[in-house]
């Protein structure tokens, strides 16, 4: 799926807002499919979330899981949930 620069952003909202709670590629993936991004790959998910955990940007940061590490788990960063109330979507 192409997105244009302002879908682009609201996936990254998106995923900042799941982060809260945290986040897995495939939860997050249908997540987004539920708001509208239907055609939404897996593989666009994890570049986007790279993006959002790049250490320049450290809005989201990787939970490794005990059980089951192949399932890391994606939370925001403080750094993240500031950026979310600055765009009031901290909801």
């Amino acid at each position: 799926m192409k997105l244009t620069s302002a879908q682009r952003k609201q996936v990254r909202l998106s995923l900042l807002r799941y982060g809260l709670g945290g986040f897995t590629f495939d939860l997050a993936r249908q997540y987004l499919r539920s708001e509208g991004f239907a055609g939404i790959e897996k593989e666009q998910v994890k570049l986007e979330v790279e993006y959002l955990a790049d250490p320049q940007k450290a809005h989201l940061r990787k939970q490794e899981d005990d059980i089951s590490p192949e399932e890391a788990l994606w939370k925001t960063t403080a750094k993240g949930r500031d950026y979310l109330a600055q765009q009031g979507q901290d909801e």
